[in-house]
C-alpha cells in the first residue's frame, strides 16, 4: 500500500493540472451559456415592452399614421419635411426620431451582441425592414447631414436584406436540395414569400 501512495506522488502534479484544466473548460463553457441565456432574456424584455407598453404601441401607431401620410400620392406631405424642425411639425417630427432611434438602439445592441439576432430577426424582420424602406427619405436626408445618424439601422438593414427572413428565405442550399428533390412547389413558395414583403 505504502508503494502505492508513494507511485502516486508522482503523478499528483499532472493531476492537479488536469483538474485545473478541466474546471478552466467548465468555467468557459458556464460563462458562454450564461451570456446566451442573458442575451435572450435583454431580447425577450425588450419585445415584450414593445407589445405591452400601450404608450410604445400608441407611438407605434401615430408613427405608422406618418408613414401613410407620407405615401398617400394625394397628400403633399413628406416624411423628408421633418428634417428640419418648426413649431409646426414638433409633434410627427419627435415621433419619427422615437421611432428611428429604437430601431438604431436595437440595431446597436444586435451588432454588440447584447440582442440576440436570430430571435430578433425572426419576430420583427418584416416591421424592421418596412419601416426601414417606408423612412429611407428621412433617413438618407439625416445622413446627408452627419454620416453616422442611423448607421447602425441601416448597416442591419443592408445585412438582412442579402439573407432574407429565416422562414421566407430559406437559402442557396436549401433551394438546391428542394430543387434537386423535386420539391418544386417549397421552391415557388419561398420565392413568394421573398416577394411578398
Amino acid at each position: 500500500m505504502l508503494e502505492f501512495l508513494k507511485s502516486l506522488k508522482d503523478v499528483a502534479p499532472a493531476v492537479g493540472a488536469a483538474t485545473a484544466i478541466i474546471t478552466a473548460i467548465v468555467a468557459l463553457l458556464v460563462f458562454r451559456h450564461t451570456r446566451i441565456a442573458n442575451r435572450r432574456r435583454a431580447t425577450l424584455d425588450m419585445v415584450m415592452k414593445t407589445l405591452m407598453d400601450s404608450f410604445a404601441q400608441e407611438r407605434y401607431g401615430s408613427f405608422k399614421k406618418i408613414i401613410r401620410k407620407d405615401k398617400d400620392p394625394e397628400n403633399p406631405f413628406k416624411l423628408a419635411s421633418l428634417l428640419d424642425a418648426t413649431d409646426q411639425n414638433h409633434t410627427d417630427r419627435e415621433l419619427v426620431l422615437h421611432q428611428l432611434n429604437i430601431y438604431e438602439m436595437t440595431s446597436l445592441g444586435i451588432r454588440r451582441k447584447l440582442f440576440d439576432e436570430e430571435f430578433y430577426k425572426r419576430w420583427f424582420h418584416n416591421q424592421f425592414m418596412t419601416d426601414f424602406e417606408n423612412s429611407r427619405d428621412f433617413i438618407q436626408g439625416a445622413q446627408a447631414r452627419k454620416g453616422s445618424v442611423y448607421c447602425e439601422f441601416a448597416a442591419l438593414y443592408s445585412r438582412w436584406e442579402k439573407s432574407g427572413h429565416p422562414v421566407s428565405s430559406p437559402g442557396r442550399i436549401k433551394m438546391a436540395l428542394w430543387s434537386l428533390s423535386g420539391k418544386f412547389d417549397k421552391v415557388d413558395q419561398a420565392r413568394e414569400w421573398t416577394k411578398a414583403r
